[in-house]
């Protein structure tokens, strides 16, 4: 990836760094009902609001210990549209221990609509019901299985997804508990083979190329990708009961995106469903959404419930090992993006989106975002150059972060998309300070056909040269079949440079920054949140050719600074033993540099020498 390519050093720093994500407050409480429903009917609001307790006391649940096989019951969930239909079940038997204090009921389905299916990716969190009492949440299946085969999550342990006094942990408490308690859904299985039932997301407006560079991610996360019709009206919030379909809205706008499951449980206004994580974050604030079922896809691999979010109905809140937990009522906030490509023809183009508030998810979310843009952009368009230039407002506006760069491909959505995705997880990954990004502006600029230039030849004039004095390099540039361009640049020799060789160095900007890697790694080592801004900003650009004037022996950097012209004595102290870590010795040292705009993506790097002189009698 390019970004990855590019900064690997920095990376490696902060990659095993990033904190879990961390909710901000919860939303706005609304009035809640004590009850359990165990028929697909409205909850009455009667209580003026929540319990307190973190396991509410509820009528209706079936114990675990209770459990026989050969058991039958009865499940919910929705195959269409929003109608909630049941379908037989019985029990094969319960396997404990799966995971530290949990247990898996087994079921079999049954009906003619599953029997053709099997278990579908959508069915997480179907409630199921033994002589009217709940049970739990079918979440858990088996991969190939020949038959609608289950797992069910006991409700006895969803009912912990709630938070003592209804209020989430803050980030400090979050943080002790440790939030990141199971995988997403489909991502991990247990030594018996089950896994969690993928969730699909649907995905409205993505091209073919967008949802194949996102498959590595999707398949990462547990998600299955699927079409959908974007947002559209549906049932009320109020009418969201056991078996409704659900969403989680994660990007809404010109493109969509939301995963969609199943309604396990409702208490007045708060829910539970899945019965495993959506993401496993822990304590999150994405939008819960009502939805719809369009149809489903069988497969023989899982089937697929094809739906679309609907109505915004509030906020989810924890999203742990056995499943997830939400709130009827206030939306969360989410984080503005907005995406200008400019072009000739129907290349110009302003899309606009929002995307869910989540350190682990946003910087993911929002390289979708801009890679859909370009993609759908440039449909079909074969080789194209694009320019493009990042904006990240962070901090309630304390902080702005901007970087831009070209590209030169076919395939141009993975370069942004990597860019976008990787300077994001920095910046949120809270090792420096918490950080907050408030919206984020991309500006494309795209031209169709092959742009490029290459550094084929450099000559010094003169050759030699005295502290003091000025020297012209002079760079023969190739465009494809034109007539070689030349460039000409001065630099000047600094005063006090010892009598020796040195080197300029003319290189495209790709490989000066791992030139400056290998030479002086310590430079790239960020100690504070503002250091790795200026990393992150300063990387050089691939429409650059970048002018170096380079002396062998070694030098020294300081807090990402580099001392060009340190004396010997100051050298020895800073490489001293004594030294505190703040400097640290590099491979040489960069007395001078000048990037020169081609406007073309450039590459090649060439050298020629510089003899420096005694000093000249004037």
């Amino acid at each position: 990836m390019t970004f990855l390519r590019r900064c690997v050093p920095l990376v490696l720093i902060l990659a095993g760094l990033t904190a879990a994500t961390l909710a901000e407050a919860a939303p706005t409480k609304r009035a809640a009902a004590a009850g359990a429903p165990a028929k697909a009917a409205k909850t009455a609001k009667t209580a003026p609001s929540r319990p307190a307790s973190p396991k509410p006391t509820i009528p209706g649940v079936f114990p675990v210990d209770s459990v026989r096989a050969g058991m039958t019951g009865i499940g919910l969930t929705v195959f269409e549209g929003t109608r909630i239909d049941s379908f037989p079940v019985t029990i094969l038997g319960v396997l404990k221990g799966q995971r530290p204090g949990a247990t898996l009921v087994l079921v079999r389905a049954q009906g003619a609509y599953l029997e053709r299916t099997g278990i579908i990716a959508g069915m997480s969190g179907s409630p199921v019901y033994i002589n009217g009492r709940l049970l739990g949440a079918v979440a858990y299946t088996w991969a190939f299985s020949k038959d609608p085969v289950g797992g069910i999550t006991p409700i006895g342990e969803m009912l912990h997804l709630f938070p003592s006094g209804g209020t989430p942990p803050s980030e400090e408490v979050d943080r002790r508990l440790g939030s990141l308690d199971g995988g997403p859904g489909g991502s991990s299985g247990d030594p018996s083979g089950a896994r969690p039932i993928a969730t699909p997301l649907v995905l409205s407006g993505f091209t073919s190329d967008a949802i194949a560079y996102l498959e590595p991610w999707l398949r990462e996360r547990g998600f299955v990708a699927g079409p959908g019709g974007g947002s559209e009206p549906g049932i009320s919030c109020d009418d969201l009961v056991p078996g409704s379909a659900v969403g989680v809205e994660l990007i809404r706008g010109d493109w969509s995106a939301a995963a969609i499951g199943t309604l396990t449980y409702r208490d007045g206004d708060r829910v539970l469903a899945f019965g495993h994580p959506f993401s496993g974050m822990g304590w999150v604030r994405f939008p819960l959404t009502a939805a719809t079922i369009h149809t489903v896809f069988a497969n023989q691999q899982i089937s697929t419930k094809v739906g679309s979010a609907t109505t915004p109905c509030g906020t989810l809140l924890a999203d742990r090992s056995v499943g997830i937990a939400g709130e009827i009522g206030a939306e969360p906030a989410m984080i503005p993006v907005a995406v200008t490509i400019a072009g000739s023809g129907k290349l110009g183009r302003q899309y606009h989106f929002e995307v869910a508030r989540s350190r682990l998810l946003t910087p993911s979310l929002v390289g979708m975002t801009v890679v859909n843009s370009i993609s759908e952009a440039l449909y079909e368009s074969g080789y194209a150059t694009v320019r493009y230039d990042l904006t990240f407002h962070m901090n309630a506006g304390a902080t702005t972060v901007r970087k831009g760069n070209v590209l030169l491909t076919q395939s141009p959505i993975s370069g942004v998309g990597d860019e976008v995705t990787q300077s994001l997880t920095l910046l949120l990954s809270d090792h420096f300070r918490p950080s907050t990004l408030d919206s984020v502006t991309v500006d494309v600029s795209a031209s169709i056909g092959l742009d490029a230039a290459r550094i084929s030849e450099v000559r010094v004039h003169p050759a030699t040269a005295a502290p003091g004095d000025s020297v012209e390099v002079e760079v023969a540039i190739r465009r494809g079949g034109r007539a070689v361009e030349t460039r000409r640049v001065r630099l000047r020799v600094p005063p006090q440079t010892p009598e020796g060789e040195l080197t300029v160095r003319v290189c495209d900007g790709q490989e000066t920054d791992k030139w400056d890697r290998d030479r002086s790694p310590d430079s790239f080592k960020p100690d504070t949140f503002d250091d790795l801004v200026r990393l992150i900003e300063q990387e050089r650009r691939l429409d650059r050719m970048y002018v170096q004037l380079y002396r062998a022996k070694g030098g020294a950097a300081a807090r990402g600074g580099e001392i060009s012209q340190a004396p010997p004595s100051v050298l020895g102290v800073l490489g001293g033993a004594g030294n505190s870590g703040a400097t640290s010795m590099t491979k040489g040292a960069t007395l001078q540099e000048v990037s020169v705009d081609l406007g073309a993506v450039t590459n090649g790097c060439e050298t020629a020498k510089l003899d420096v002189v005694p000093d000249r009698v004037h």
